[in-house]
């Protein structure tokens, strides 16, 4: 009787692990795979104004080389 119900709760628990694991949602390892995550927007626009700010650093030196050159 005692060994019926060890057999029992084995089989219950690997039951309810494997019901869990079947339940489980993918979506949300997915989305983290993909790189999209809740400020995805804001990080995107702040990697473009830093890339503009340094266009617009780029050019700067550019200008400023130039008109040592001239002078």
């Amino acid at each position: 009787m005692k060994k019926l119900k060890s057999l029992l709760l084995l089989i219950f628990a690997a039951s309810l692990a494997a019901g869990l694991v079947a339940c489980s949602d993918e979506s949300d390892e997915n989305e983290n795979k993909s790189g999209d995550h809740v400020w995805k927007h804001q990080t995107d626009t702040l990697k473009t104004s830093k890339d503009v700010a340094r266009q617009l650093q780029d050019s700067l030196n550019q200008q400023e080389k130039s008109m040592n050159e001239n002078n």
